[in-house]
Order: structure tokens, then sequence, then C-alpha cells
């Protein structure tokens, strides 16, 4: 049997948030700003070159650019995902946060696990969901509020790393099942003229 206890993500990371595309070039000195965004993300999300080595380098003032392994949240999916080899070096907008760990009292992957698919967690994430229209959000201090079941750190290791590779799984599964279909219409199509 797993102790378990029940504590405020806040005990355990920080929230950072994106910065602002208009102030940008002039708090960063950068000229041309590489933001990292929702096709960033999703590619990340999918899987594609994302897991990696835990590699953990501070957002600083002077350096806003992601590394690999980074956690971001998107806050338009209210979704999270590691950063990939593809997307290091991007600077996060006001439409994601990354995540700092407290390496010592909680894995990233189980972070994952529990921030995209624990019920629980995804319960009190629709309940702090705030704003109008299409785009809903959830504020910093409520995601600092929400509370998550806490394992010790080998449990958190395991749980974490069957959520990634079930993630790896289904992505693969998705793309075969994409091949598949692209080859069943060619077949058919190629029978319907008479090739």
């Amino acid at each position: 049997m797993i102790y378990l206890e029940k504590r405020g993500l806040k005990e355990f990371v920080t929230f950072v948030p994106g910065i602002n595309p208009t102030r940008a070039q002039k708090q960063f000195g950068i000229q041309a700003i590489n933001y990292y965004d929702q096709s960033s993300f999703e590619a990340d999300y999918n899987h594609k070159d994302v897991f990696v080595k835990d590699a953990e380098k501070s957002l600083s003032q002077n350096n806003p650019s992601l590394n690999e392994g980074d956690v971001v949240i998107s806050n338009s999916l209210q979704l999270a995902t590691m950063v990939g080899k593809n997307n290091v070096g991007k600077v996060l907008s006001l439409n994601f946060i990354k995540i700092e760990f407290d390496k010592e009292q909680l894995d990233k992957r189980y972070f994952l696990f529990l921030f995209n698919a624990y019920k629980d967690v995804r319960r009190q994430k629709e309940r702090e969901l705030q704003g109008s229209g299409p785009v809903l959000r959830i504020p910093l201090r409520s995601l600092e509020e929400i509370i998550i079941p806490v394992v010790p750190l080998e449990e958190q290791h395991k749980v974490g790393a069957i959520y990634v590779e079930t993630l790896k799984l289904q992505s693969r599964l998705n793309k075969y099942a994409d091949l598949i279909g692209q080859f069943t219409s060619s077949i058919i199509e190629e029978t319907l003229e008479g090739k």
C-alpha cells in the first residue's frame, strides 16, 4: 500500500508566466524573438522528440528561452508537456506558463500525469476556469492551490514513466491509424479509377 497525502502544488513548483510580446524586445534587448506557440506545444505534446533527461536550467531575467525538458502549460488547453529539442531556445509568450520544480519532491512526469490525466486535478482545473469567449484560463493563484496526491518519489517515477510510455504508444498508434487510412483510401480510389 502506498502512503498518500494531499498537498497544494505551490509547495512543489513555481509558476513562471510567459512574457508580454509587446514589451519583450525592450525588456530583453532581443531583436527577433522566436516564440513558443500553439504548434510548438502540440508538437511537444504529441511526443515528437519530447521526453528527455531532466536538464533543469532556470528562466532568468537575462535569458527567457526554453531548455530541453522544461515543463510548460498551455493556458488555452489547460494541458502540460515537456519541451523537446525542436523548441529549445524559443521564448514563452503570455499564452504559456513554465513550471520550475523542486526536483527533490515532485517528479516532472508525475506532474504531467496529474495535470493532464488525473481526474481529481482535472475537476479542480474545470472549477477554476475564468474568462469569456472561446479561451478560458486558470489564474496563477488557482493553479498554486490545486491539491495533488503526494506519494514517495520512487512511486512518482514509476507512475510518470508508465504515463509517458503510454502517451508515446498512443502517439505511434495514431500515426499508424492515419497511415492505414491513407493506404486504404488510395487502394479504394485506384480500384474505382480502374487501375
